[in-house]
């Protein structure tokens, strides 16, 4: 099977399908997951570790990656989908029966989901661009981000609701049962084969060597993954204040849902601005827009933590994570040959999520002995200082290597690819 010659095509719909009703039970679980932690404990520390570990997983990201390569795309997809699902049921059927459920209970459930999710991630990346024609991979990345922050936007707001009404478990239920229809739903699509190599295969070590070594050949490519790093590390320390937060100024849970609710309006707004513009908007220009931007914006959060600004901020917060994430991933798309995606991925991954649980683990001790606003104003310094370094990398390459053509030319050793999904 060839990559298909159009944007709207079967697999492409089935997939947007899927992601859409995954996304909305993530959505509500974030939700509901948060105050289930933070309602037994009264701790945001404590909800910073769930956290971490949900998220520590991510440093063997690059090895899982580099399996990635060789295997049919939708194995580790489909089973990394079945075990959340089933993690989320597990959870949430145990704290509906249980009442107070042990917190080692919940972050050993976050801990394994997060060891599902370092197959699912680079997978998801490297399976993505082969559903469209290449011309086409940035409008798609629009859409799809779109198509997903307007499932996530409803799913902030029945999270809310749930959790407000029935209480935290009955969400995180209907997101491992979003997990089971996602796994249902991958089997439909159809994804064009890889060739392939012939002779044995390297170890997988000497896979993700190569994956590091084509990284190198570009600044820009080696660049982005620090810019994960700054930007997931930013994001968390948001993600750990603001509910309690939302409980101290009194809208709560369904003040914080608003708030989640907001920011995937401004992202899915985003997005379809993406898709309309294509390949019009240069793709490291829109990125150091949302990088300073974001930065500026969490500097407003800061100066003025109080629930009107913070909803408005929410929501140019939501457009600016999406103008600075989907044209950056369709660079990177474009930019490494499909046999090398899950590597570059993965690395992508790792190194952007390193910025995750370090930032927890290291602010836990204090989040509940300083207002949320000290937390706002390290984001924001974080984000402008990130994006001032990109502009300085993206200016000193103005003209980007073609990896394609070097893979062709064996300059890179050819990686160890997997037979038609």
């Amino acid at each position: 099977m060839t990559r298909p010659a159009r944007l709207w095509n079967r697999n492409f719909v089935i997939w947007l399908l899927a992601s859409a009703q995954s996304q909305l039970g993530s959505a509500m679980s974030s939700v509901a997951l948060s105050f289930l932690v933070l309602g037994q404990t009264g701790k945001a520390g404590v909800m910073a570790v769930t956290l971490a570990c949900a998220l520590g997983p991510n440093l063997l990201m690059p090895l899982a990656g580099a399996w990635v390569d060789r295997l049919p795309l939708k194995l580790p997809l489909i089973a990394a989908d079945v075990l959340r699902g089933v993690l989320g049921l597990l959870v949430g059927l145990l704290a509906l029966r249980l009442g107070t459920l042990p917190v080692w209970v919940i972050n050993a459930a976050a801990l394994l989901g997060g060891f599902a999710g370092i197959f699912a991630g680079p997978a998801s990346s490297a399976a993505f661009p082969r559903l469209v024609p290449e011309s086409q991979l940035a409008r798609a990345n629009g859409l799809s981000g779109s198509v997903s922050q307007g499932a996530w936007l409803l799913g902030t707001l029945l999270g809310g609701v749930l959790v407000a009404r029935l209480g935290p478990p009955v969400a995180i239920v209907l997101d491992g049962i979003s997990f089971l229809l996602m796994a249902a739903l991958l089997p439909l699509v159809r994804l064009p084969g890889r060739p392939p190599l012939a002779g044995a295969r390297p170890p997988i070590l000497a896979d993700l060597a190569a994956g590091l070594r084509l990284m190198r050949r570009s600044r820009v490519l080696s660049f982005a993954p620090l810019i994960g790093l700054v930007l997931n590390g930013a994001i968390q320390l948001a993600v750990v204040v603001t509910p309690k937060l939302m409980q101290q100024l009194g809208p709560g849970a369904q003040g914080y849902s608003v708030f989640l609710a907001l920011d995937s309006l401004g992202a899915m707004l985003s997005g379809g601005l993406i898709a309309w513009l294509g390949q019009r908007l240069p793709a490291r220009f829109a990125t150091a827009a949302g990088l300073l931007g974001c930065g500026l914006l969490f500097l407003v959060m800061a100066r003025f933590p109080v629930y009107p600004v913070l909803l408005g901020v929410s929501l140019l917060l939501g457009f600016g994570f999406m103008l600075l994430n989907a044209p950056l991933n369709s660079l990177m798309q474009s930019m490494v040959p499909s046999s090398y995606l899950g590597r570059v991925f993965s690395v992508l991954g790792t190194v952007s999520s390193i910025g995750a649980p370090v930032t927890l683990l290291l602010v836990s001790p204090v989040l509940d002995r300083h207002p949320a606003s000290l937390f706002y104003a390290l984001a924001g310094s974080l984000m402008l200082v990130g994006g001032l370094a990109w502009v300085l990398v993206a200016r000193s390459e103005r003209v980007l290597p073609d990896l394609h053509a070097e893979v062709e030319r064996c300059a890179v050793p050819p990686a160890v690819t997997a037979a038609a999904d």
